[in-house]
């Protein structure tokens, strides 16, 4: 486990309250899940491995327990439960969570997220759900000083109907006694950016694929975008080698732009990949994840997909589904740029007498202006200048016995050093200019 020091605990403040503003903005509900679960709960969105990757534990009850390691289990737990829903349902979550992974940058045992859901009708279009979680998450990384990024956007059943083609000849949604071993498959194609194409093509012949059908899932996985008709050309050329007949291509070139057209207008910087289908089996129809191209390594910063099979888990509705994404605040503020969280616009106060100083800390917080405080008495002046500087103070106010018979306080900018006497009555609004 890990404590969280000041310079940190402002950033993660600072995406907080920008969520909070931007869930304003949008119209979605704040929310709060517990941040303890029943254990079965836990498992309905992973299965029973969960328990190698949680904290669990059973209670004074012999209850099986575990931490949360997502906002989204909560979420759905609580509104698959609410029968006067009213549905387009928006909600949005900023906590944290805990899981026993192995801590590496931006990856901690115990760490933060934001959240966003919106809960529908199956009868809506999914699309315009997908638009909205997109302009909320780049509304708030708008917002945190994160310009740079690129959204990929995919959906889980284009990629479900290629494996299908690909193990049983159809280019369909696999047969529910077929699903396990698309899924298996699947898994490869989210290691295509962590692992090189030999050891995939092993791990695929492994599963049974011959070496020439796990080459095609790679070309598969590869094929991504911003122009929907490049990323049909590229598609139908896969298609072509695996035997797909004409009227199959046709069909499916129209199910593409179904699926993306909405996109390529009004989405920035999106690029549309085949190949993306996240690692959650509980996703069962678009899948999305942001990254920060400006600290690529970190991976993405936020992700999230629609799933209905999740819903199912917990006995919801056979209308309801929903779609959501989550982003990692500690790999968030690894992508903030250091220098706008180093204006705090903080005073610091050094007094050199016994008296004199409360009635200024008092108007300057009543001010909404951040104020500490060092009293010296007869002590080195250096000591308070210190001080200040620890503190990460943009302007000290020095009380002496010299400036307070004059009626000024002496005024230091810790940036430029520049020092200026400033009349007791005007140090409000003269500090309110520098800051």
């Amino acid at each position: 486990m890990r404590d969280i020091e000041e310079n940190e605990y402002a950033k993660i403040e600072k995406v907080r309250n920008a969520f909070n503003e931007t869930c304003r903005i949008f119209g979605f509900k704040r929310f709060m899940p517990s941040p303890i679960e029943m254990l079965s709960t836990l498992e309905a969105k992973s299965g029973p491995g969960i328990k190698k990757e949680i904290y669990h534990f059973k209670d004074k009850k012999e209850r099986e327990l575990g931490l949360r390691f997502d906002l989204t289990v909560g979420i759905t737990r609580h509104i698959t439960g609410k029968k006067d829903l009213r549905r387009p349902f928006r909600v949005g979550t900023f906590g944290d969570m805990f899981r026993y992974d192995e801590p590496q940058k931006g990856r901690y045992r115990w760490f933060h997220q934001w959240n966003a859901e919106i809960y529908y009708t199956i009868k809506d279009n999914p699309s315009n759900h997908v638009l909205e979680l997109l302009k909320f998450s780049t509304s708030l990384f708008d917002k945190i000083g994160i310009g740079n990024f690129e959204i990929r956007l995919g959906h889980r059943e284009l990629a479900e109907s290629f494996v299908n083609a690909l193990l049983y000849g159809k280019l369909e949604q696999p047969e529910s006694n077929k699903q396990q071993e698309v899924t298996t498959i699947l898994r490869l194609l989210d290691k295509i950016e962590k692992k090189t194409e030999k050891q995939i093509v092993d791990e695929a012949i492994e599963l049974g694929l011959k070496e020439e059908k796990a080459k095609i899932l790679m070309k598969f996985g590869k094929i991504k975008s911003s122009d929907i008709n490049i990323l049909k050309q590229e598609y139908v050329s896969v298609l072509q080698e695996i035997g797909m007949t004409s009227r199959d291509i046709e069909e499916i070139s129209d199910v593409i732009k179904s699926y993306f057209k909405l996109f390529e207008s009004k989405i920035k910087n999106i690029e549309f990949d085949l190949g993306l289908v996240r690692g959650m089996d509980y996703y069962d129809g678009y899948v999305f994840e942001i990254v920060d191209l400006n600290n690529k390594e970190i991976g993405s910063i936020a992700g999230g997909g629609e799933y209905t099979r999740l819903i199912k888990s917990f006995s919801g509705p056979d209308n309801l589904s929903a779609i959501g994404i989550a982003g990692g605040i500690e790999r968030t503020i690894e992508s903030i740029d250091e220098n706008q969280e180093k204006t705090n616009n903080l005073i610091s106060i050094i007094s050199l007498l016994e008296e004199g100083a409360e009635d200024l800390i008092d108007i300057l917080r009543d001010n909404n202006i951040p104020t500490t405080y060092r009293q010296l008495d007869n002590e080195d002046i250096k000591k308070g200048l210190k001080f200040a500087s620890v503190n990460n103070a943009n302007i000290a106010i020095i009380i002496g016995k010299n400036e307070l018979a004059g009626g000024k306080y002496r005024v230091k900018d810790m940036k430029t050093g520049k020092e200026e006497l400033v009349k007791k009555e005007s140090v409000v609004d003269f500090i309110k200019e520098l800051i």
